[in-house]
């Protein structure tokens, strides 16, 4: 009886014992189950890399045809805009003309239609021009310059031709912000003088020419 309870004992123990070999492979299968959970938690955070990448993409992709779709409405205005102020067309507004410039397209209003001689008060006609073009001006940036001809000033306030263009585009934005209702943070205004001449020549024709204010269209 002895004996059978220690043989007994020793097929216990030999059962609760693992031998080396199979320790390894427990432990070698341990090891490929996580590194596989590794692999897979790599694999998430890829994915996840991904779709982000892809949601930035349809977004891009989704500005780009926005852009587009407001290109050719530019396209189809300003087709409309020369159709109508064009160099060489019958101005829907007197003394008014759509030119192009190498910041791009600008309203060329003549310096007679807005403003008496050496003044910066608009004339009623240059309020009535300047109405007219406002509707084409909504929803764009502009810059107002004001510009004029190479005779010095003699008999004005002003002092000087740079200072009167100046002040002739300020009342000019003016205008549009405070009657015609551009916002404000979208008006800018310059003024030049005499030095930048729409064309050259000092007889009567290019003087007049050159004396003018100029609506900058810039981007939306």
């Amino acid at each position: 009886m002895k004996h059978t309870l220690i043989v007994l004992g020793l097929c216990l123990a030999a059962a609760a014992c693992v031998s080396p070999e199979a320790h390894r492979q427990v432990v070698g299968a341990n090891s490929a189950l996580q590194a596989e959970i590794a692999g897979m938690s790599e694999s998430q955070k890829a994915l996840a890399a991904e779709n982000e990448r892809l949601r930035a993409e349809v977004g891009d992709l989704s500005k780009r045809a926005a852009d587009a779709a407001w290109i050719d409405e530019q396209k189809k205005k300003l087709a409309s805009l020369l159709a109508r102020y064009g160099e060489g067309t019958q101005s829907a507004a007197e003394g008014v003309e759509l030119v192009s410039t190498p910041e791009g397209y600008a309203f060329r209003v003549a310096g007679g239609v807005l403003f008496s001689s050496g003044q910066n008060t608009l004339s009623e006609q240059g309020k009535k021009t300047l109405s007219e073009l406002a509707t084409s001006l909504e929803g764009r940036r502009v810059r107002v310059e004001g510009h004029t001809d190479d005779v010095p000033i003699q008999r004005s306030q002003w002092g000087t031709n740079l200072r009167l263009s100046v002040e002739r585009s300020m009342a000019v934005a003016d205008y549009l912000i405070q009657s015609a209702g551009l916002p404000a943070a979208r008006v800018g205004v310059a003024g030049y003088g005499e030095f930048r001449p729409a064309v050259t020549g000092t007889d009567d024709a290019s003087r007049a020419k050159n004396r003018r204010v100029e609506i900058l269209l810039l981007d939306k």
